[in-house]
């Protein structure tokens, strides 16, 4: 469920950077001297809406990563580990996102109007990015969290499982073994539990 939370907020993290990167994109009009420190004002305000957008989408993506660190460890499986991996190397895309645009953010306080603009545009394009690495975190997590909990006899799938085992670094006679093992047991929740440990144990 917290998985599935954090893709609905990435989501509307994403569409918050692409309107806030829209509202800031130049339409070719120069602007007249006295509109100068007026037009400064909103521009910051968007480099920090966009700094704040992407802060929140790297702390998802640090949550959902350490979800599938989680996984990774209950499950002790291959598959598992490199979900995970590829969640924390997507969660730490998404602070060097987040640190791009409290970079910009910072600028914008400082800059005249025009390197306030660029800096809105900086920080709405790292809040895209952050964005998008989240959800790359959540995806990962996702499948991270999908293989322990097929690894376990609540959440149990035979199709899913054999595709585990078959995607496994094994032999062909330790892949069949751990098959007709897992087949055996059947809907027994006692041996179906010993026989998904034995997966576990024996896959890398």
């Amino acid at each position: 469920m917290r998985v599935l939370l954090a893709l609905i907020l990435i989501l509307a993290l994403g569409f918050g950077g692409w309107r806030i990167w829209q509202a800031n994109q130049p339409d070719g009009s120069v602007v007249p001297p006295q509109d100068v420190v007026a037009s400064e004002e909103p521009a910051t305000q968007a480099t920090d809406a966009a700094a704040d957008a992407a802060a929140d989408a790297a702390a998802v993506a640090a949550d959902v990563a350490a979800e599938a660190v989680q996984a990774s460890e209950e499950a002790g499986v291959a598959p598992v580990s490199e979900a995970a991996a590829e969640a924390e190397a997507a969660a730490e895309a998404a602070l060097d996102a987040a640190d791009r645009a409290a970079d910009a953010a910072a600028t914008a306080a400082e800059g005249a109007s025009a390197p306030v603009t660029q800096a809105a545009q900086d920080a709405a394009q790292a809040a895209n990015d952050a964005a998008a690495a989240t959800d790359q975190a959540a995806t990962a997590a996702v499948a991270a969290t999908r293989i322990q909990s097929l690894l376990t006899p609540e959440g149990f799938d035979a199709d899913q499982v054999t595709r585990i085992i078959d995607g496994a670094a094994i032999g062909d006679a330790q892949k069949a073994t751990l098959k007709r093992l897992v087949e055996t047991a059947g809907n027994n929740p006692d041996l179906l539990r010993q026989a998904l440990d034995q997966v576990k144990a024996v896959m890398p």
